[in-house]
């Protein structure tokens, strides 16, 4: 695992157009799964990263179906975000080919 590499994203440029009223929750989110990532041990298994990612995508879910959020994740929010995870996913190793973001997202 490369948790150099995986402490040098911005966020922010994923998500460079974004509704101010959840682009807290999304950046949040996507931290949230990388410092997660971070403590794990290198030798952690692809089912264990794989299962991260799942939890992750499933609290994005969440936050898409929040009605005391203002804002909804739309066209640029959700190109944003499949960007940032399946940059982390590659970072860490995952086959991003196997398009692993989008079994889990509702978005």
């Amino acid at each position: 695992m490369k948790k150099s590499e995986l402490s040098k994203l911005n966020f922010k440029s994923f998500l460079q157009v974004c509704y101010l009223e959840i682009e807290p929750h999304l950046l949040g989110e996507l931290e949230r799964l990388r410092d997660e990532i971070i403590t794990l041990p290198e030798s952690s298994s692809e089912n264990t990263l794989l299962s991260l990612f799942e939890k992750s995508i499933n609290n994005l879910n969440k936050i898409d179906e929040d009605n005391s959020i203002d804002a909804r994740i739309d066209t640029e929010e959700r190109e944003g975000l499949c960007r940032a995870l399946y940059t982390m996913g590659e970072i860490v190793g995952l086959d991003v080919s196997t398009d692993f973001v989008d079994n889990w997202r509702d978005w």
